[in-house]
């Protein structure tokens, strides 16, 4: 094609012009070449379509006018390899030797700019955007990307006015989709939640089907203290998501800050059957509950936080307490145990078992002195591991009555469980020796001693 220009323009040139002629047109073939090189397809990457990763890269040829391919064509088509090979690093280095070499050719810059996205280097790739906007500064891939470079270095200012700025500009709704939910996230960091709810409205009127952007309005009314608002929100979405876990949370929220407890409560209790593991709810119910003193069900809830957090003494005495108030002195004993077990030497709550402890003989005395002690000591197994605990009580109890004979069977359990306790023993010796019954007294002390040997 240039031949046949320069055969035609020398016929009007003199031949001593002819030379700078043929001169000037391989100037412009070189400079041309240059700058027209690349004829790539339209549309390789898009906002819509944006992921920041290897299928980023177009698989069209390079196209180049020349019947020799050049040096940086081969860089290209190297970059791009390894690129989709996902040998990032090597990508990089080649797209930066072409770049070096070439640095007008938009097209790769971008696919380079999309590999440092990908890469997570954030200020590189603001560079780079800053490069390719100024060549053209209304591409809205090149905004799009550079709102989010602002957003991961923390200039949330500089992405809101980009944001924005797209927003007015694009009219494709998949983009004004994505446009939002960036403009969004970057208020919600600011902290600037009446225009987050602008903006979620917007959302909503691209896809009202989408229930998402509603939830998050609720959210924030509750977070600002629109509480009627939030209601009606809650109300519509309780329709449209009844098993919604963080609706429902947000319903439970709603009712504490209107101190309508009750209405709380059952939302906790649905809370707790979507997801019993809601530990927050389980110690709100408790605690609603215990407040109303209605232990049962307080005790319930609270056995489940004993499950996660079984040595909170806060807990396990909140727990002997509950059981006490159920008349379930047996299981109030156990937690005092747990918690004696903690700290030995917690004083108030050895006097609180000891008070247990003489409460559960009170109950069991009457058994002692109508059926005899050997059957309860065998069934107090199964009610308590502190049974010498409790048969010490039932012991004053019985002194208390001059009821010597019982107090004798329970003596003999008690020196038959605690060889050491030598006050029982003493005692015992004194009241087998008044009843004549020194066989019995001989008996003791040789189990006594047989137990000891071994």
């Amino acid at each position: 094609m240039i031949f046949g220009i320069y055969t035609y323009l020398k016929s009007y040139f003199s031949p001593g012009k002819q030379a700078l002629l043929a001169l000037l047109l391989v100037l412009l073939v070189l400079y041309g070449f240059e700058s027209i090189a690349i004829k790539a397809d339209e549309g390789a990457v898009n906002v819509s379509q944006q992921q920041n990763s290897p299928s980023d890269i177009p698989g069209h040829e390079i196209q180049y006018e020349d019947d020799l391919s050049p040096e940086w064509k081969a860089k290209w088509v190297l970059a791009r390899q390894l690129y989709r090979e996902k040998k990032y690093r090597e990508a990089l280095v080649q797209y930066e030797l072409l770049l070096s070499q070439k640095e007008n050719i938009d097209e790769a810059r971008w696919e380079y700019t999309t590999l440092l996205l990908h890469q997570e280097r954030w200020q590189d790739a603001g560079e780079q955007l800053e490069h390719l906007l100024a060549g053209d500064p209304e591409n809205v891939d090149y905004l799009f990307s550079l709102a989010e470079v602002r957003s991961k270095t923390g200039n949330i200012n500089a992405a809101l006015d980009l944001y924005r700025k797209l927003y007015e500009k694009v009219k494709d709704k998949a983009v004004q989709e994505k446009v939002l939910l960036g403009l969004i996230k970057e208020l919600e960091e600011k902290g600037d939640k009446e225009e987050v709810i602008f903006y979620l409205e917007k959302l909503i009127a691209l896809d009202p089907g989408n229930l998402e952007p509603k939830v998050k309005i609720a959210r924030v009314l509750l977070d600002i203290g629109e509480y009627e608002k939030a209601r009606d929100q809650l109300v519509q979405l309780e329709k449209q998501l009844p098993d919604d876990t963080a609706v429902v949370q947000m319903q439970a929220e709603l009712y504490e800050a209107l101190g309508e407890k009750e209405l709380q409560a059952a939302s906790l209790q649905k809370l707790v059957t979507l997801n019993p593991d809601d530990l927050l709810a389980q110690e709100k119910l408790y605690q609603y509950y215990r407040d109303r003193q209605e232990w049962a069900m307080s005790l319930k809830h609270l056995e489940v936080l004993l499950v996660k957090k079984p040595n909170d003494p806060v807990l396990l005495e909140d727990a002997a307490e509950a059981n006490l108030k159920l008349d379930r002195l047996d299981r109030a004993l156990e937690y005092y145990d747990y918690l004696l077990a903690l700290n030995p030497n917690n004083k108030v709550i050895l006097q609180k078992k000891k008070d247990a402890q003489v409460a559960l003989a009170e109950d069991l005395v009457v058994l002692v002195e109508n059926n005899g002690s050997e059957k309860l000591w065998q069934d107090l197994v199964q009610v308590t591991s502190d049974r010498v605990g409790v048969y010490r009580q039932i012991a004053n109890l019985l002194r208390k009555k001059n009821n010597t004979d019982e107090l004798i069977e329970v003596l003999t359990l008690i020196c038959l469980e605690d060889p050491g306790d030598k006050d029982s023993l003493a005692e015992l010796t004194d009241l087998l020796t008044q009843k004549g019954r020194g066989k019995d007294l001989e008996q003791l002390l040789e189990k006594l001693q047989s137990r000891k040997n071994k």
